[in-house]
């Protein structure tokens, strides 16, 4: 690699990984622990308790069907067969930059797909006003986020992270807290993608 910056964040990607990995299920801790007496302070959509959820690298990736910038609605499953980058953001504006790398994923059997705290109206408009490719996915109400632990119930934001699925939806990157610029996370696909050949 000729980026020492790239092959530092592959480290720290695979040192993370590693840990994930070899930390018990019973003991892990929340991604996203709330404080104490919180819990009755914050509630999801509709007035529910607040999802709460975690995925481990070698789970099996939680489905779900959200409405998509196309105009329709799309399913997390029916992307098996392909690798998928799967980022998650407030604002789609902060996953614009992907569109570039979804081209070059696709030259490789991937696919970008960008999760949103956005309404679907919002995605649509924005695909046909920037041209972008990219499916961009409306999570309105978070819950989505939430099942993979980056959603702030407190804040009503989504963070941002992402996860590397294998062709058969199973977790084999993930990150929690950040995005990384569009080269740098092609190189972690990459990355991803050579590991299991």
């Amino acid at each position: 690699m000729r980026n020492p910056i790239v092959a530092m964040l592959l480290v720290c990607a695979l040192a993370g990984a590693a840990a994930a990995q070899q930390v018990p299920r019973e003991t892990a801790q929340p991604i996203r622990p709330q404080p104490s007496g919180m819990r009755s302070q914050v509630t999801g959509a509709r007035g529910k308790a607040p999802v709460i959820g975690q995925v481990y690298i070698g789970d099996l990736a939680p489905d779900f069907v959200l409405d998509a910038s196309t105009g329709a609605q799309s399913q997390l499953s029916k992307l098996r067969g392909r690798w998928v980058l799967l980022a998650f953001a407030d604002r789609y504006r902060d996953l614009k930059a992907y569109d570039s790398l979804d081209v070059k994923a696709r030259a490789m059997g991937a696919n970008v797909v960008g999760v949103c705290h956005e309404k679907q109206q919002t995605l649509t408009a924005a695909m046909a006003r920037d041209k972008l490719h990219t499916l961009f996915l409306a999570d309105a109400t978070g819950e989505v986020s939430a099942i993979y632990g980056l959603y702030d119930w407190g804040n009503a934001l989504t963070e941002p992270g992402f996860f590397v699925l294998d062709p058969q939806g199973t977790v084999r990157l993930a990150i929690i807290g950040r995005l990384f610029p569009p080269d740098q996370m092609l190189e972690l696909l990459k990355f991803a993608t050579a590991s299991l050949e």
